[in-house]
């Protein structure tokens, strides 16, 4: 499984930022390795953001997203490409991940 969540800093111990694509980075996690990495998204449009960074994210092979808060766009951009979707809590990524792997944050 990979997961995405927008960070405000490039640290697993880092908030989720609260903009979705307009977040300062992406953490994307792979389950199955351990293994993550931070990437700025550099998604700058005025309108229609959500989906885009939704197709970014799904050609870095991303399958679940977790957030604070995504635009109607981004929703539908999400269940169009079968994406799982998490909505994160008040902890940092790697207790979101955490919760996310446990089975503890519910889709």
């Amino acid at each position: 499984m990979k997961i995405a969540i927008p960070v405000k800093e490039k640290s697993l111990d880092s908030i989720p930022d609260d903009r979705f694509a307009r977040g300062k980075y992406f953490l994307i996690y792979d389950s199955s390795t351990g293994s993550f990495e931070f990437i700025d998204p550099s998604i700058d449009l005025a309108h229609g953001a959500g989906p885009v960074a939704v197709n970014f994210l799904v050609k870095k092979g991303v399958d679940s997203i977790i957030a604070f808060h995504l635009g109607q766009n981004a929703i539908q951009a999400i269940e169009a490409a079968g994406l799982a979707f998490y909505e994160a809590h008040v902890a940092t990524a790697r207790e979101n991940l955490e919760r996310v792997l446990a089975q503890k944050l519910p889709e």
